[in-house]
């Protein structure tokens, strides 16, 4: 089964170039707002959650609501990435995004996850 990834970005285009670029590993659902990825966050069962832009805020409330869940950042800069890891995220990848890295990525911190029991209560269940 392949992990679900809420991908938190303005741009349908974006999303879009992202999902097939990443689809044959992941399941991608797309959050175009903070607000929906948090509704969306209470909702449903994620296996990781991938920011996109300025959005530390969200990076922040995230952490604090689902304290286990990999949260990988994109930035165009270091200090951005940076940034994004002191507030809360698992990781960064920078902008434009290589996708091979960033699957990587997605890929290792989902498994840290489910190593260290934190992972989805579905793919905790999953059989190994």
């Amino acid at each position: 089964m392949k992990p679900d990834i809420l991908v938190v970005e303005s741009d349908i285009s974006q999303f879009a170039v992202a999902d097939r670029r990443l689809h044959e590993r992941f399941n991608l659902l797309w959050g175009p707002t903070p607000e929906a990825a948090t509704a969306a966050l209470r909702k449903f069962d994620f296996d990781a959650v991938l920011v996109r832009g300025e959005a530390l805020e969200l990076i922040s409330r995230i952490r604090g609501e689902h304290p286990a869940l990999p949260i990988i950042a994109v930035a165009p800069w270091e200090v951005q990435g940076d940034r994004a890891v002191a507030v809360g995220a698992t990781e960064w990848v920078s902008a434009p995004i290589h996708f091979p890295r960033l699957a990587a990525v997605l890929d290792f911190c989902v498994v840290a996850a489910r190593r260290s029991g934190s992972g989805s209560a579905r793919l905790a269940a999953a059989p190994a």
